[in-house]
């Protein structure tokens, strides 16, 4: 599974050419689309604003809700001091059944948590 964070959904945004190809090549089976965490729209969202409308409009993309687990996991990791425009896709990454690779632009932010980022650079 591949997960986009914060940073990856504003680089896509933005005119980032590989998640760019991730997000428009619609797969026929939603586990093998790109995954955007809920939070991780919204902090894109307020940072960029129109980047929800403008994802939404992406067909290779799927969103991952906010339910009960992934509320109290990203509490408890943000409780214990993880930033929570990244909580979500740590929770995402760890809970799959084949676990998954987060895409960030600062993977360095990942640090101690125990999931795989790849490092996209910058667009």
């Amino acid at each position: 599974m591949i997960i986009l964070d914060h940073t990856a959904v504003l680089a896509l945004c933005r005119g980032h050419r590989f998640l760019s190809g991730l997000a428009v090549v619609e797969a026929g089976d939603p586990a093998q689309r790109a995954q955007v965490p809920a939070l991780c729209l919204v902090a894109a969202s307020l940072e960029l604003p129109g980047a929800a409308a403008h994802l939404g409009a992406l067909p290779g993309l799927e969103f991952l809700p906010l339910d009960f687990a992934a509320t109290a996991a990203v509490e408890q990791a943000a409780g214990a001091g993880l930033d929570w425009r990244r909580a979500h896709a740590v929770y995402a990454a760890v809970s799959g059944p084949a676990g998954g690779q987060v895409l960030s632009g600062t993977p360095e932010a990942y640090d101690g948590t125990g999931v795989w980022v790849v490092d996209i650079g910058k667009p």
